[in-house]
């Protein structure tokens, strides 16, 4: 495997999570780092130790030596800042959400099969031990044709603000919760049940806690619920919330209130549930609960880090990959236009 030269932007969470991944993988060097806030960059180099520093990121995407950039910016800046690395030569790891809009995503693959680069957005929680587990489970057969699936992902208060109250703001954001949070919750379900191309949603988003935000600016939702059909008959339903007044079976958080993350998945043989991962299967007419282990204890950053550099040396498929990328915005956008409309939105 040749060595792959990787520059990161944006040196917050995100990016020192990515920085342990390339030192934890096999091919990966941690070339550069690019950020704009000195304390920030000063304590990653400090940390990290990669071998160039940059302010600006373009000057960073003009080095010949960079092979790929992270991007780990901003949604608003997801788009031009990565249809920048794909056109200066380089492969491309985003951050969730891909972009702002499908438009923008349909642009990036273009782009990305132009210049014959890998495309890949972040979603950890692929690589994750339950979502391991669950995946094998489905491929060995024991839960047969999946034909319904539950999302979810609630909290009871935690609104988030990001650097100068973006989160909030739709312009910059692109959406609230659902942007956020539903972009984990719906391609969790929808990774397990195959990534079958959206056919149809139906949806609605609601903004009822926004005497919880002393923002400026709030213009997006903070709750989204609603169903998504696909071209194989099977649906998943989700249920999306930064704030609610959940109930006390939700389980109590250090910093949101409560919160609930979780994935069930129906099929005819049995149906898996994610948090606590556990098997509910039919074993001669019975329903028995099986427990299930994770898929090993290696961390999820270091797995996904792992399949770009294999995608980038030929070695394996990108599993977040960029058509992947326009599917999932374009359920994001269709709940969005369900809402406005009040009716179902056909995709496909």
């Amino acid at each position: 495997m040749s060595k792959v030269n990787i520059g990161i932007i944006g040196l917050g969470w995100p990016g020192q999570r990515h920085a342990e991944g390339i030192a934890a993988s096999r091919g990966g060097v941690l070339y550069a780092c690019s950020d704009t806030d000195d304390t920030r960059r000063e304590a990653f180099v400090a940390a990290y130790k990669p071998k160039k520093t940059f302010v600006d990121y373009s000057k960073m995407l003009a080095d010949p030596a960079l092979d790929a950039a992270i991007i780990c910016l901003p949604n608003f800046l997801h788009f031009p800042v990565t249809l920048a690395a794909l056109g200066a030569g380089k492969h491309v790891f985003c951050e969730k959400p891909p972009t702002l809009n499908v438009a923008e995503m349909r642009v990036l693959q273009e782009q990305a099969t132009e210049q014959k680069r890998v495309y890949f957005f972040g979603r950890q929680a692929r690589f994750s031990g339950p979502l391991l587990a669950a995946k094998q489970l489905i491929a060995d057969g024991r839960l047969g044709e999946i034909y319904f699936g539950k999302a979810v992902y609630i909290r009871s208060r935690g609104i988030p603000v990001g650097v100068g109250g973006w989160f909030t703001e739709k312009a910059r954001s692109g959406g609230g919760a659902l942007i956020d949070l539903g972009v984990h919750a719906i391609d969790s379900a929808w990774y397990l049940m195959g990534t079958p191309r959206p056919l149809a949603v139906s949806a609605q988003v609601f903004q009822k806690f926004a005497h919880h935000v002393k923002l400026p600016v709030n213009d997006v939702e903070d709750s989204a619920y609603g169903i998504v059909r696909f071209e194989n008959g099977a649906q998943v339903q989700f249920e999306i919330s930064w704030a609610a007044n959940l109930t006390d079976d939700i389980p109590p958080s250090s910093w949101t209130g409560r919160e609930l993350v979780n994935t069930i998945l129906y099929g005819p043989k049995a149906t898996v549930r994610l948090n606590p991962l556990a098997l509910f299967e039919d074993q001669n007419g019975e329903l028995v609960k099986v427990e299930i282990e994770p898929a090993g204890a290696q961390n999820p950053f270091a797995l996904q880090m792992q399949n770009f550099l294999d995608a980038i040396n030929g070695k394996a498929e990108p599993i977040n990959n960029a058509q992947q990328a326009v599917y999932l915005m374009e359920m994001l956008d269709a709940i969005y236009t369900s809402s406005t409309t009040g009716r179902e939105v056909p995709l496909a």
